[in-house]
């Protein structure tokens, strides 16, 4: 299971606790606004409550213990005042208490039974609402004042705020939401930074990371990653040196050994002149194979040079190394096109891969014994393919034979190493080998790639 990234991981964590602290903040804001409401609506319910005492100034002289609301009498508040009251509190109830006894009401609200006649700020439940009442007493303690309100017209009151708050309040998460996902980016580029020089390097090119060159976040990092190559530098090292060593001590030996044969096959009787021969092809095979192993030793410490080189040249020059080896007219070679072909690459690297393909072909070049060479350029790619005319390799052996020590199943000789030193060579320029069918016929061709670099 494919796991995310460092930087998706700390910005869902981020994300979630500045939405977290995003929702506190609104309930936070919410509970302030509804208390400062509560306190203004209060508020306005102490001051419908004066302005009703205000209205009835004139009246409240003629008032009598006992007095009660008579018929038809408009009490101590005239329709005019009614009417401007309203037009001031439109949302309140009210009651005008005279000695224990309503001598009037707004006529609209609560039923007057649910209201507490009691001086002072009360919550009270009437016909399944809630409701907030003041109680003012007058100068004379007989006169009691009563302002309520519902509950929900406060509630009212607090949604156009929230709303009005609402589109600020996530237009500004969305917003820091992107400002984080681009921080984080930005923060850690230089992750990445140090992925693609690490994925860049070459197996051999160990050489210390400077500190200075990263975030001090980073310091325990490259320090701990400069002794890691330290370490593998010193290991390399001494693999190297003990293949060298091998390769050299088991030279000699086998140098001796085919001495040996060579002048038993000379004074053999004839019937064991192929056993001879058979013990020469052996002792053959093994020198080539202490060879093939030094040379992918030295390859696992190499790291590619580029420059401009002129690939026809080299394989020409490669061409006619291998023909100063084999016996005259015994087989030919045809490099196309003919002309100068430039590319950057590694020369050496690139000898050693088409060295090691052009043996093999060699090896394996049947009909008309003719090896060739073709030379195709593109914009971004050069291919170098190499062609024989032999029985080829079934598609399913082609990915086997490109690993160390495998041979094929046809009666050649050969270490097994060739194609593993060609591919290794390669892979040090960035480039890969892929074994095809020919085109025109039976045989194999090998195809290096060589991708363009600055």
């Amino acid at each position: 299971m494919r796991r995310s990234s460092l930087s998706a991981r700390l910005y869902r964590r981020i994300l979630l606790l500045l939405a977290g602290a995003g929702f506190c903040m609104g309930a936070m804001l919410y509970i302030v606004a509804n208390r400062e409401i509560s306190q203004a609506s209060d508020a306005q319910l102490v001051n419908a409550s004066r302005l009703l005492y205000m209205l009835m100034q004139d009246e409240l002289p003629a008032l009598r213990p006992g007095q009660g609301l008579a018929e038809g009498d408009e009490g101590p508040l005239s329709s005019d005042e009614r009417r401007a009251f309203h037009a001031s509190y439109d949302w309140c109830m009210f009651i005008v208490v005279w000695d224990q006894h309503i001598i009037a009401q707004s006529g609209w609200g609560a039923p007057t039974r649910h209201v507490p006649q009691k001086p002072g700020l009360h919550d009270f439940e009437a016909s399944g609402d809630q409701w907030r009442s003041y109680g003012l007493t007058g100068e004379d303690p007989r006169l009691l004042i009563i302002v309520a309100e519902r509950d929900a017209t406060r509630e009212f009151s607090v949604v156009p705020v929230m709303r009005k708050l609402a589109l600020p309040f996530f237009g500004l998460i969305g917003v820091g939401a992107l400002l984080l996902w681009l921080t984080l980016r930005t923060g850690l580029s230089d992750v990445e930074r140090l992925r693609k020089t690490l994925e860049n390097r070459s197996l051999a090119d160990l050489s210390p990371l400077d500190p200075k060159a990263w975030a001090s976040d980073f310091g325990p990092l490259i320090i701990a990653l400069n002794r890691l190559f330290e370490r593998l530098g010193q290991g390399y090292e001494k693999e190297q040196a003990f293949t060298d060593d091998v390769a050299h001590e088991l030279r000699t030996p086998v140098a001796a050994i085919r001495a040996q044969a060579q002048l038993l096959a000379r004074a053999a009787p004839a019937h064991l002149r192929d056993e001879a021969d058979r013990l020469i092809a052996i002792v053959d095979r093994a020198n080539d194979l202490v060879d093939g192993m030094l040379m992918l030793a030295r390859l696992d410490a190499t790291s590619a040079s580029v420059r401009s080189v002129d690939v026809h040249e080299l394989v020409a020059d490669v061409v006619a190394e291998v023909m100063l080896r084999l016996p005259p007219d015994m087989i030919d070679f045809q490099v196309t096109p003919g002309h100068v072909v430039r590319w950057r690459c590694d020369p050496a690297l690139l000898k050693i891969a088409v060295s090691a393909i052009t043996d093999n072909a060699v090896h394996h070049a049947a009909e008309g014994r003719l090896v060739e060479i073709d030379l195709q350029r593109r914009d971004d790619r050069l291919d170098v393919v190499i062609m024989d005319r032999g029985k080829g390799i079934g598609a399913a052996d082609r990915s086997r034979l490109l690993k160390r020590f495998e041979r094929g199943n046809l009666a050649v000789t050969g270490s097994g190493l060739g194609l593993s030193i060609a591919v290794k060579a390669i892979a040090l320029m960035g480039g890969s080998i892929r074994l095809e069918d020919r085109t025109d016929g039976n045989g194999l061709q090998v195809r290096l790639s060589l991708m363009s670099v600055p």
